[in-house]
């Protein structure tokens, strides 16, 4: 630790308004590596070595050392105190479970004889350590007999999105790998970054003109009222508080299925062949047409059995009129901002830097059979959508953000309250495969086990295989809809088959 406290200087960060709505939410993932041939732990990714290497990161990234505050203006900020600092939660323990059973159970980190819920990889959580919001946990745990290790990132995410997320892994990984190979090798220069977490290059690309603000961008903030304001003034630890009982109030449970990059191509080639001239599907286009259609019937159909049940029979019928009759369903994409800026040094930005691309589809949509036909229809409507997020869309959004306070408060509330939405992730892009801590890339990589529900993650399968490891967070009834719509089952494989295939494939 001393590598870190002994250099950090006391400063203050001016957050960016955005920022504010995320002190209650993480960004999280875990990674498993596979021990094979049982080197002792002096030599498979060292204890001694990875806590050292943790700490030499944060030389990169102080912002994880502050207490995050809000100004009497209400402008959000970080806090870093030399004699004060507010250091995320670093351990490094021993589990008596063997790393076959890991893999067996699907890597499911409740499988762990702990409860992780309440400390790591919880992204809404009212969880404080004496009276202060934690920037960060990471948890180091080791198998049975040497047989491997997981490790689990939690990130508040008002220090940074996703992709400023698998920076920090991956420059953490990146120094332990060093240390190795430094013992045997002192040539070896030390691996020299840059990263930029000073928010005001985040509004250097905002135009000082006032534009005239696009509906998708006022429209939804324009909901919440009162309360969404109210939630955008109080204090962090409140809001934290507010938001863990928002998110906790319904049940969840994660669900995850297999595609193939052959699968997924070929499926992308057919609809493609229905595209206007000049128009390219990506594979995000497609999957999130397809999502949304099996999704959005799952869901429809877990309202209806729910009041179907005899005890609510008496108020059925008021219920689809005042109560949460299923509305048109409302898809968010998570859009990475950065190649889109056409800034210099973007990419070493590990701000928030993160948009949403909107797009409402009917019910009548959303029910039909996901023919090529109708898949390249909704597909069109998802890539004009994303296509629109330009430069000058971002910077209108900057505008509204800084003068609204309210609006940042929007999509958490959004996510907390809307009954018929569906928000997607897609991460296949980032680089969760690249954090090699000196033993080798993960055997697999996943995102935290909780989320708001409807959440969904595409993340990257195993390079050694290919392909897309889809992640729902859904309500159980839900989840088993899900699993009983024959179009869904036929486009994937089975879980179980990506586990075989991950056994036969990584050494």
């Amino acid at each position: 630790m001393n590598t870190f406290t002994d250099t950090v200087k006391t400063q203050t960060i001016w957050l960016d308004s955005s920022d504010a709505g995320l002190y209650a939410t993480s960004v999280s993932n875990c990674y498993w590596y596979e021990n094979r041939a049982r080197k002792p732990w002096s030599v498979f990714m060292p204890a001694g070595i990875l806590e050292r290497a943790f700490y030499k990161a944060m030389q990169d990234f102080p912002i994880l050392a502050g207490h995050p505050k809000t100004s009497t203006k209400g402008r959000p900020y970080v806090l870093i105190d030399k004699d004060n600092l507010n250091m995320p939660v670093y351990t490094d323990t021993y589990c008596n479970l063997d790393y076959s059973e890991m893999h067996e159970s699907g890597y499911n980190i409740h499988k762990l004889p702990m409860d992780f819920s309440k400390e790591y990889g919880v992204p809404v959580s009212n969880r404080l350590i004496g009276g202060r919001i934690v920037p960060g946990f990471f948890h180091v745990i080791r198998f049975r007999e040497n047989s491997g290790l997981m490790v689990i990132g939690s990130i508040r995410h008002h220090n940074t999105d996703g992709y400023g997320y698998t920076q920090f892994m991956n420059r953490w990984a990146e120094i332990a790998k060093w240390m190795q190979q430094s013992q045997s090798d002192n040539s070896v220069p030390f691996p020299v970054r840059h990263y930029i977490y000073d928010r005001s290059f985040d509004n250097s690309y905002i135009s000082s003109e006032t534009t005239a603000i696009k509906d998708m961008i006022s429209n939804p903030a324009s909901s919440g009222g009162v309360l969404m304001k109210w939630l955008a003034w109080i204090s962090p630890e409140t809001r934290g508080r507010v938001m863990g009982a928002l998110s906790n109030s319904t049940d969840r449970t994660c669900s995850f299925y297999y595609i193939s990059s052959k699968t997924m191509e070929d499926l992308r080639t057919r609809v493609q062949a229905h595209a206007p001239e000049g128009i390219r599907y990506s594979v995000n286009d497609v999957l999130t047409a397809y999502l949304a259609i099996v999704l959005g019937q799952a869901k429809e159909q877990a309202f209806i059995e729910k009041w179907k049940k005899p005890a609510r029979s008496v108020v059925r019928g008021l219920s689809f009129k005042k109560l949460g009759k299923p509305k048109d369903l409302v898809v968010m994409i998570d859009i990475n901002s950065r190649p889109r800026i056409n800034l210099p040094d973007a990419k070493d930005y590990i701000g928030n830097m993160i948009s949403g691309s909107s797009t409402v589809f009917s019910r009548e949509q959303v029910h039909q059979k996901p023919t090529d036909e109708i898949l390249s229809a909704m597909a069109l409507r998802i890539h004009q959508d994303v296509a629109s997020v330009d430069k000058e869309f971002i910077a209108q959004v900057g505008h509204f953000k800084n003068g609204k306070p309210e609006y940042y408060m929007w999509p958490a509330w959004f996510f907390a309250t809307r009954s018929s939405k569906m928000g997607i992730s897609n991460q296949f892009r980032f680089e969760h495969y690249g954090v090699d801590f000196g033993a080798g890339i993960p055997t697999m990589a996943r995102t935290s086990p909780h989320a708001f529900v409807d959440n969904v993650f595409v993340m990257p399968a195993n390079p050694a295989i290919g392909g897309y490891i889809v992640e729902f967070k859904l309500e159980p009834d839900v989840k088993a809809n899900l699993a009983r719509n024959e179009k869904w089952m036929s486009l994937v494989d089975k879980y179980d088959s990506y586990l075989q295939l991950l056994k036969e494939s990584v050494v």
